[in-house]
């Protein structure tokens, strides 16, 4: 009852602390939330201990700690803040908080040692305070694009064989288009990041479920059809491919990115996604094929049941997303 009744606690802390930041008009009480948040996502972070998420949270306290002491610099003298804001020295503590280009490979190594949980509130929750600071900026928005598109070129993750690695790169990928699009309009990214949660989410539901964590894995489990047809949809939608619902989250960025006549923009953002769908690919590769003497596909499993609202909810994805289209 105790740990229940702290875990609540904590949760509560953790949305409090968002809460606060995105809703004040000062910097500095912005800066608190900040830092109440970051106290409050310790602990959930190790509700489960072990040397790896002891090790992981280090990590995450250290860098977070060394971002908020650059942006409390910058708060508190504010004659340097008035000359920074112009420029692109505010942007840095919060590029390091959202794990985006040149600050990303802190991510990768710290989710290694995660548990599922923790995992989808960094690449979800955590995201929220830094995104809505950004938005507060008068930044140069061509600087903030060629940020967004350097972000997006993770060949990091073309060589992972650990599930949560290549995750955390689809995350900063992500990152990068959802940093275009809060710079574009609000209403356009709080769309992208409620579908891209709702992704995460089943993503991590399926992978919690079976205690999968590598690639290799899927080799060697007699997973059953409607596994193999949640996790292959799935896949294909947060990897943006039509007609899923992770294409509409993209096609909204470039309805609006087409309609400011960003075209190179555009061209860019969608060569660059082109390449990294490589390590999403790699996920499939083991679902497609079989690679023992007897057949997969059909092999019955007792979890079976767990998966017709997810099988409903791709498929209603499906339809929804044909609707907005056409």
């Amino acid at each position: 009852m105790n740990l229940n009744l702290t875990k609540i606690t904590f949760f509560t802390l953790l949305m409090f602390s968002t809460m606060l930041s995105i809703s004040s008009s000062n910097w500095l009480t912005m800066w608190m939330g900040l830092e109440l948040n970051l106290f409050s996502i310790i602990p959930i972070l190790n509700f489960k201990m072990s040397i790896y998420s002891i090790e992981s949270t280090m990590k995450y306290f250290l860098i977070q700690a060394f971002a908020s002491i650059i942006l409390l610099m910058f708060l508190i003298n504010k004659s340097l803040f008035f000359l920074i804001q112009t420029n692109m020295m505010i942007i840095t503590p919060l590029l390091m908080k959202l794990s985006l280009m040149p600050f990303h490979l802190w991510l990768p190594s710290m989710m290694e040692g995660l548990n599922w949980m923790s995992c989808f509130l960094l690449m979800t929750w955590q995201k929220i305070t830094p995104m809505i600071m950004i938005s507060y900026l008068n930044l140069n928005k061509s600087m903030m694009f060629i940020i967004s598109l350097i972000s997006l070129n993770n060949l990091f993750g073309m060589n992972q064989n650990s599930i949560r690695k290549i995750l955390a790169m689809s995350s900063i990928n992500n990152s990068s288009w959802m940093l275009i699009a809060i710079l574009m309009s609000e209403i356009l990214w709080i769309n992208y990041f409620l579908i891209y949660s709702i992704l995460n989410m089943m993503i991590i539901f399926i992978l919690w479920l079976y205690k999968i964590n590598y690639i290799n894995q899927l080799k060697f489990f007699n997973f059953n059809f409607f596994f193999k047809l949640n996790m292959f949809m799935l896949i294909l939608s947060i990897m943006g491919l039509p007609p899923m619902l992770g294409f509409l989250m993209k096609w909204m960025l470039i309805k609006m990115l087409i309609y400011n006549k960003m075209i190179i923009i555009i061209i860019l953002l969608i060569t660059l996604a082109i390449l990294n769908l490589y390590f999403y690919l790699k996920m499939t590769y083991f679902l497609l094929f079989n690679f023992n003497l007897f057949n997969k596909w059909f092999i019955q499993n007792k979890k079976t049941n767990n998966f017709n609202i997810m099988l409903f909810m791709n498929f209603f994805s499906l339809f929804f997303s044909y609707l907005i289209y056409y």
